[in-house]
């Protein structure tokens, strides 16, 4: 597949996907498990009523469940919101009670939203051209690999990462690096699509071809235009954009 990057003299050769918002749907599949870890840590910390100010701080807007774009809840990593609600509610979480809201999370797997569905023959037309796959997310790791087996498609990836990988968090440039290395690419050849303005910083970060932005996540135009060469409305634009 010959696409041109912002290097003349360069072609895209692999497209590392995020995966919450830009995979999958993030509210759908998301906001229930948020809510659930919230109540179920205010009420191990005996404030009950605090559930839903954990997931306001967070960056969750109830009014219209929509997210402010780079909120915690949005972009960060599973230590990071852990880290943030246990000092908002005062307490040190458990080993017991990590283990808990580590099961929460990982019940995405069986309440997937597909943003293209099916997503393994997408992804499989990709793989066919020749395009390396990836995929780098906030999530961890193995979570990452759970939910691609769920959804079908982890047959087609040929690299996955979380921030509990060794690579760094966004938008630090480890991942798009360690994509890179494993699949044997230059940045320069790599496309970088994702739904928060930490993914295509990442990618910038990292030197890569092109950044583009979708809207199915956590954030709108105008949030991602000032990163993104491309804004397209989901992953299902990508073909007609590698066409043109």
């Amino acid at each position: 597949m010959i696409i041109k990057s912002r290097d003349e003299d360069a072609t895209i050769s692999g497209i590392l996907f995020d995966k919450d918002g830009t995979l999958i749907d993030f509210n759908q599949t998301w906001l229930p498990l948020y809510r659930r870890a919230a109540e179920f840590l205010a009420t191990e910390a005996g404030k009950v009523s605090e559930a839903d100010a954990l997931l306001a701080s967070g960056g969750f807007i109830e009014a219209d469940e929509s997210w402010q774009p780079d909120s915690l809840l949005a972009s960060g990593s599973n230590r990071q919101i852990y880290e943030a609600w246990s000092a908002q509610l005062g307490m040190e979480i458990s080993a017991t009670q990590l283990a808990e809201c580590y099961r929460i999370f990982s019940q995405k797997h069986h309440r997937y939203a597909a943003v293209v569905d099916p997503l393994a023959p997408f992804l499989a037309k990709l793989s066919a051209t020749g395009v390396k796959v990836g995929v780098a997310t906030m999530d961890d790791e193995q979570s990452a690999i759970g939910t691609l087996q769920g959804l079908g498609c982890s047959d087609q990836v040929d690299f996955v990462c979380g921030a509990d990988s060794g690579h760094g968090e966004k938008p630090d440039p480890g991942m798009v690096l360690a994509f890179c290395e494993h699949c044997g690419l230059n940045s320069e050849n790599v496309m970088m699509v994702g739904d928060s303005p930490r993914d295509l910083q990442m990618g910038r970060n990292a030197g890569v071809g092109l950044s583009v932005g979708v809207l199915t996540g956590t954030s709108g135009r105008e949030a991602l235009a000032p990163y993104a060469d491309h804004v397209l409305n989901d992953i299902s634009d990508i073909p007609a954009l590698l066409a043109s």
